[in-house]
């Protein structure tokens, strides 16, 4: 199978006993780079959470939508990201030019930029009611072993989480993707648990694979190696903001009164910048006074 545009594979391995999904996040990763001007080891970040939550959408329904947040006292302090089942992901980096030591074998030191001092919350919004927050202390600042010990402590579902980036000189992205496969409840947990983890620490970089021309279904063949597999859904993965004028207003709306009034007075108007996509939202005098109007009820005065 050959498929170049990003991309989810999900499959089932064995008789129905874990399911694994694979992704494909080279264009996705280089599209968050360029939005947000990441150097080397964001960027290496920056791309693993993304690719790790666009699987997770892929787990979700309809509407439904999940984000990772990770705070921490590291030179990069906060990464936010969110994925849905259509395969859409979105998120930002702090700071976005953050840089640190290389290892001693010349990679892109993610775990020593985010320190294992921090948190990694999980929001799972089903898009009625109040979402679903979890959260456990990182780790290893590793991005995918601490979604692994989130998985395991905060759910219950041991699972192997794998995603790698790989950079070039110049900053662009070569190649990024990932895997995260997991039990299925009433599967035969015991009898091919062994195989996968031994198939798994003989596996290159998923980010090495797919630089050498590898597809997903060549990294599920060697996850699931000795075991049947079959793939049950693929579907496109891509960097989109869902960001609008509307919910800029209504981020306005979220303001005071007394800080409309300040400025409309000092500014004569505002500007709303989206963190995801960066795109710039303008709203003139007269957009600030319907806002006050809205809110109180009255006719803003200039």
């Amino acid at each position: 199978m050959t498929m170049t545009k990003d991309h989810i594979l999900r499959a089932i391995l064995g008789d129905n006993d874990f399911l694994a999904l694979v992704a494909i996040s080279t264009d996705t990763v280089e599209e968050a780079r360029r939005i947000h001007g990441t150097s080397p080891t964001p960027t290496a970040a920056l791309g693993r959470a993304l690719t790790i939550v666009g699987m997770m959408g892929a787990l979700m329904k309809g509407k439904e939508r999940v984000s990772l947040q990770f705070i921490t006292t590291g030179v990069i302090r906060e990464i936010f990201v969110q994925g849905n089942a259509e395969g859409h992901v979105r998120g930002y980096i702090r700071p976005p030019r953050a840089e640190y030591p290389i290892t001693k074998d010349g990679k892109l030191n993610v775990e020593g930029a985010l320190t294992n001092d921090g948190f990694l919350y999980v929001v799972r919004d089903f898009g009625f009611g109040e979402p679903f927050v979890g959260s456990t202390p990182l780790r290893t600042g590793g991005i995918a072993t601490d979604v692994a010990y989130y998985y395991t402590v905060s759910e219950g579902i041991p699972s192997a989480v794998a995603s790698g980036v790989l950079v070039a000189e110049d900053g662009h992205v070569i190649s990024s993707g990932g895997f995260i496969v997991q039990p299925i409840a009433g599967g035969e947990k015991e009898r091919i648990i062994g195989k996968l983890e031994e198939n798994i620490s003989k596996m290159e970089p998923v980010s090495r694979i797919i630089a050498g021309g590898g597809s997903s279904e060549d990294i599920l063949k060697g996850i699931s190696k000795g075991l049947e597999y079959r793939i049950t859904q693929i579907h496109p993965l891509e960097y989109r903001c869902t960001c609008s004028r509307e919910r800029a207003r209504r981020a306005l709306l979220l303001l005071d009164v007394s800080e409309l009034f300040t400025i409309l007075k000092e500014d004569s108007g505002a500007e709303v910048k989206c963190e995801f996509c960066g795109k710039t939202y303008k709203f003139d005098e007269t957009d600030i006074q319907r806002i006050i109007e809205e809110k109180t009820g009255n006719i803003a005065a200039s």
